[in-house]
């Protein structure tokens, strides 16, 4: 059956012929002459097979008569040859081949001696022979016979008379060889070779070899060619005219029974096809054969077609309108949808992210996608839609690179083509520019929320080393002047170390507290974990809470955000500690990690009293919590859900058989290319002898830090000034040359953000060498003098080894430069 379609009119379209529309008689013509020249060209092909066979069968019959004829002349010859010999002659064979040579049709008759060269007869060198054999010669063999100094026989040099002497040579008494010499392209001569063999009477006159020769007739095959010339003439000339009559008599034919009812056929077909008749137009059957089949067929097709008309026209409409629905439905929908093919060239594009543009869909369909929505010039490394395209799943990413603001979760779905391979993916981009905004302050406000509850607790494990401090320092003031000296150095030792501790218990609250912007790197979670717990240590020992870590030694590292990570660690170790405060006052926290393949799995365990089952799918939802009102938010292990999934990784909460909580997290082992990780060494016990007599401004409100800066760098052989401010510094640079600067951030009057801006005008020179010295990382305008500055900065308190450190460092950069 043909293929067909309707207008959404009802009227029927043949798509087979409407294509066809413009070569249909053409093709009915061809038809006609296609069939006449086939048959005509094979009966030509006959004919002319005929006249090549019959030409080259009266060609092998002239050969014939002329190896016959010449076989015939042969037999004379050898004859007078032989009777020579008996007689003791030599002049009848000579005689009789001059004679035969002048008949008609002969080219040339003679005899070739056996050393294939010589023509006999042609020389006397025969004669001389005899004349030696016998002493005389008889008159008559002087008779006109020839002397020519060179002798050499017509046709000796030709490929077939070397190949026929050969043959000889090994074998006189074999028979005669003929072949065609066409030395002369224009006259061909037949050549007949007749091997003469040697009698036992021949030896009287001549040697052994001498009696031998080859009888050679050559005769013309001009007349032959002449008789098959004018056979082929008159054989073409009745092939030509058997020809035409054929195919007129075959185009009558053809006409008649092909081509006509076709034409007829294809009439009606074009008039149904142009809309000029209608469905009850039929095609007339004439004959009971292919063609008559073919107009039954097409007959039958037409009533089916009629019948079903009906029915397409209200599938079509059907059609149409379910279109205009989903294009509606495509149109309405405000995320930003695009169909991107396997070159990342748009398909079709809704008006949502059409308006981003201030264009229309049709405008930007055909566009680049990574040009149209990314203003780049190939994909990027981490496109959801290449990922799709290779992997045949749903890809997702977040993106805030578009050409247009906001933060974007690009989601793109596989489409399959009907060989099942994925030809194209549905790219949808959703806003989530103000969903991301109030995650991180959900994050930053759930951080917040643990850092005050860590307060109550370092507030008091402040107080330990502090106490330590005061009593130590308080005892070396009242220590009389004659104590002993290791005794002083305990006491300042003691102080130091308690010191030591106070400012790791609060670079670990400040650490925990920062607000950041998410940015992964490559930690050890072993690390961040001891990081962690020390964080909580002192809240822990507090409440009675014994924590065992069991850590997998040469865990490897993984792209993760280490604060993230913390909050996430610091949640699960606070609902522990309340639920087992809660149940007993007391516990025992067990934290262990493993590695699973390519995954980690870190594994919190406590003895509180477990999660009730028909609660704990609900742990993970937002504002879920069994705490009591006021003691907390119902956000915790929500967000760390949240934290994780960005991660790629798994939480699981489950309740031990034993009694207790579960938690395990599965995080993967993430691997950079080209990884190194780069520190830079810093030897801390060098002498810093090239440090020696240059000079260093101290400037710091606090008479403490200078004097203790002063003593510290002193003893490392600087030569050091100190200023209480930013103006006392100026006047200080302004009457000497210093080698490095090192200031404070926050100071009354004139600060260090003033000082630096004052250098940068007056002494440029310093530029790459201050050090900015503060205990003050939560302000933001710090934050943005810090990243605008890049100078190199070290928080209070410090060692006084990373300073001197730090120092080294940037006086061997400056030296480099």
């Amino acid at each position: 059956m043909l293929p067909v379609k309707f207008n959404k009119n009802g009227g029927l379209r043949l798509q087979a012929f409407r294509k066809a529309r413009s070569s249909t008689f053409m093709l009915k013509r061809s038809l006609h002459s296609r069939i006449l020249v086939l048959i005509v060209g094979l009966i030509s092909v006959g004919v002319i097979i005929s006249i090549y066979w019959e030409l080259k069968n009266r060609e092998k019959e002239l050969l014939e008569e002329k190896l016959r004829a010449s076989r015939f002349m042969a037999q004379p010859i050898l004859s007078a040859i032989y009777e020579d010999m008996l007689e003791e002659r030599a002049d009848m064979a000579r005689h009789l081949i001059n004679s035969l040579s002048k008949g008609e049709g002969i080219d040339s008759l003679y005899i070739v001696r056996s050393n294939g060269v010589e023509e006999a007869f042609k020389d006397l060198k025969t004669i001389e022979e005899v004349k030696k054999e016998f002493g005389e010669v008889k008159p008559e063999w002087l008779t006109d016979h020839m002397d020519e100094p060179e002798n050499v026989a017509r046709g000796v040099n030709t490929q077939e008379f070397k190949s026929a002497l050969e043959s000889f040579r090994k074998d006189w008494k074999r028979g005669a060889v003929n072949y065609i010499d066409k030395t002369d392209p224009e006259n061909p001569v037949f050549t007949y070779l007749q091997p003469i063999e040697k009698k036992s009477k021949c030896n009287t006159c001549h040697a052994t070899e001498g009696a031998r020769g080859i009888l050679v007739i050559r005769t013309s095959l001009a007349d032959m060619y002449h008789i098959l010339a004018k056979g082929r003439n008159e054989w073409v000339i009745s092939g030509i005219l058997a020809i035409s009559v054929g195919a007129v008599l075959l185009s009558l034919l053809i006409k008649r029974s092909i081509t006509g009812p076709i034409r007829k056929n294809v009439e009606v077909i074009k008039r149904i096809a142009e809309g000029r008749g209608n469905m009850s137009e039929r095609v007339e059957v004439t004959a009971e054969h292919e063609v008559g089949y073919l107009a039954s067929a097409f007959n039958n097709m037409l009533d089916t077609l009629e019948k079903r008309a009906d029915e397409n026209e209200k599938l079509f409409e059907l059609v149409t309108k379910s279109k205009e629905e989903w294009v509606a439905t495509f149109d309405a929908i405000q995320d930003l949808i695009s169909i991107h093919d396997k070159d990342y060239r748009i398909l079709k594009i809704n008006k949502a992210l059409a308006r981003k543009f201030n264009s229309q869909p049709e405008d930007l369909i055909g566009s680049r996608c990574f040009e149209l929505l990314y203003n780049c010039t190939a994909p990027k490394c981490n496109c959801p839609h290449s990922r799709t395209l290779k992997t045949g799943a749903i890809a997702d990413a977040e993106v805030d690179d578009m050409v247009f603001e906001g933060a974007y979760k690009v989601t793109t779905f596989p489409v399959y083509n009907d060989a099942g391979e994925v030809w194209a993916s549905v790219h949808v981009a959703r806003d989530i520019t103000q969903e991301k905004m109030l995650r991180e302050q959900l994050l930053h406000a759930e951080k917040l929320s643990s850092v005050g509850k860590l307060v109550a607790g370092i507030a008091h494990e402040l107080n330990n080393p502090l106490m330590g401090i005061m009593g130590f320092s308080q005892i070396l003031m009242d220590t009389p002047g004659d104590k002993k000296l290791d005794d002083i150095k305990d006491k300042l030792r003691k102080i130091y170390h308690e010191s030591l501790r106070t400012a790791k218990i609060v670079q670990n609250l400040l650490t925990f507290a920062r607000a950041k912007k998410t940015e992964r790197e490559y930690h050890n979670i072993n690390d961040i974990l001891k990081h962690t717990v020390e964080l909580r240590e002192y809240s822990l020992k507090a409440n009675n809470i014994q924590v065992a870590l069991d850590f997998e030694e040469g865990l490897p590292k993984t792209m993760v955000d280490l604060f993230q990570l913390q909050q996430v660690f610091i949640n699960i170790m606070n609902n522990a500690e309340d639920a087992m405060v809660a149940r007993k006052g007391k516990g025992r926290l067990e934290i262990r990690t493993r590695r699973n393949r390519r995954k980690i799995e870190i594994a919190f365990c406590d003895d509180g009293p477990g999660i009730p089952k028909e609660i704990i799918h609900k742990v993970f939802d937002p504002f879920f919590t069994t705490k009591d009102v006021g003691k907390g938010t119902g956000l915790g292990l929500s967000i760390t859900h949240g934290i994780i999934t960005e991660h790629g990784g798994t939480i699981d909460i489950a309740t031990a058989e034993e009694g207790g909580a579960v938690v395990t997290i599965e995080l993967p082992v993430v691997e950079k290319e080209q990884w190194a990780e780069v520190k830079k060494a810093v030897d801390h016990g060098a002498t810093y002898s090239d440090l020696t007599g240059k000079k260093v401004l101290v400037v710091d409100d606090e008479k403490s830090i200078r004097e203790a800066l002063y003593s510290i760098l002193s003893a490392e052989g600087f030569k050091v000034e100190t200023a209480r401010d930013g103006r006392e510094a100026l006047e200080i640079l302004e009457r000497t040359k210093i080698t490095l600067l090192i200031t404070d951030i926050k100071m009354p009057g004139y600060s260090g953000m003033d000082l630096y801006e004052s250098v940068l005008q007056k002494h440029e020179y310093l530029k790459n060498r201050m050090i900015i010295v503060t205990g003050d990382v939560f302000s933001q305008d710090v934050k943005d003098f810090l990243a605008k500055c890049g100078c190199p900065h070290i928080l209070k308190p410090f060692e006084p080894k990373k300073l001197t450190g730090l120092i080294q460092e940037v006086l061997s950069e400056e030296a480099k430069i």
